[in-house]
């Protein structure tokens, strides 16, 4: 199953759940070893590690965190992950999942935002000050009162003010580069990596840092054709190779290209190929 963070907060066992604002902050302790769970992220996001490590496994690297550590990943990651306990059999972490909107406005100024370049998940060590203010943002979780969603925050504008005037400055701006970056090269980057994730159009948009109805106006402008039909035509085109040229059957065929539907698949395969991937399957069979 694909979970969708921070939405889907709610599936994992005995964590904590604040609002800051529209950002969403969960704190969460297992005391068991959890098996890989596959996810998406809407938001930048910020995690914590306070025991045990966390294992994550991306599309081209797997970056493993220590207590102690601090890891940074931009919205639309895609990611396996497995939350490893220490030897007395506890894992806790923080994780912070902030609005762009929070962050937009907090660094609207910092023009040395835009001339970064680089922009990678990456593993930071917490100075004694992050962790202070950690401590803080589980402290008011676990005793909530009036004004603790705005007291969250300001706590996160502490995180950042804090990375920001350390010895990573450089890597976090990097971090958060992508949010200013509304350019065409951008959005064609962002389509080509996840072409086959089963996003929706809104999900697009957002990872683009454009509104909806702006990233719709964009994309015909590149692609000359509205996004859905676009997308949907180039997983069927991918899935139409699948079909003829290796051994999935019609569900993993739909999952891998992107289809949350499997039914959905095959009347959209039929609607473009005149046939039903089955038959798309048999023909390849009676060639060779």
């Amino acid at each position: 199953m694909l979970y969708r963070l921070p939405q889907e907060f709610g599936s994992y066992p005995g964590m904590y759940i604040n609002r800051a604002g529209k950002s969403a902050l969960a704190w969460f302790k297992l005391v068991e070893h959890q098996a890989k769970a596959e996810g998406f992220l809407t938001e930048n996001t910020l995690v914590f590690i306070i025991s045990g490590s966390k294992h994550i496994h991306l599309p081209d690297e797997e970056i493993v965190a220590a207590a102690g550590d601090l890891i940074l990943l931009k919205r639309g990651t895609y990611f396996m992950s497995a939350l490893l306990p220490e030897e007395e059999g506890t894992f806790q972490g923080l994780m912070l999942c902030v609005d762009d909107h929070l962050l937009r406005s907090f660094l609207e100024e910092m023009d040395d935002i835009r001339k970064a370049r680089t922009n990678i998940p990456m593993v930071l060590p917490c100075s004694e000050q992050l962790v202070n203010v950690r401590n803080s943002i589980i402290s008011y979780m676990e005793r909530p009162n009036e004004n603790t969603c705005k007291l969250l925050e300001l706590k996160i504008q502490e995180v950042f003010l804090l990375l920001l005037a350390g010895p990573h400055r450089a890597q976090v701006l990097a971090f958060l580069h992508h949010m200013f970056d509304t350019s065409t090269e951008n959005l064609t980057l962002t389509i080509r990596e996840h072409l086959l994730k089963p996003l929706s159009l809104q999900e697009y948009a957002a990872l683009c840092g454009l509104s909806l109805s702006v990233f719709k106006r964009e994309f015909a402008k590149i692609y000359h054709a509205p996004p859905k039909k676009w997308i949907n035509d180039e997983r069927l085109k991918h899935a139409d190779y699948l079909l003829r040229h290796t051994q999935k059957n019609v569900n993993e065929v739909a999952d891998e290209c992107g289809f949350d539907s499997t039914s959905y698949f095959i009347k959209q395969y039929k609607s473009r190929y005149g046939d039903t991937p089955k038959n798309a399957q048999r023909a390849k069979i009676a060639i060779f």
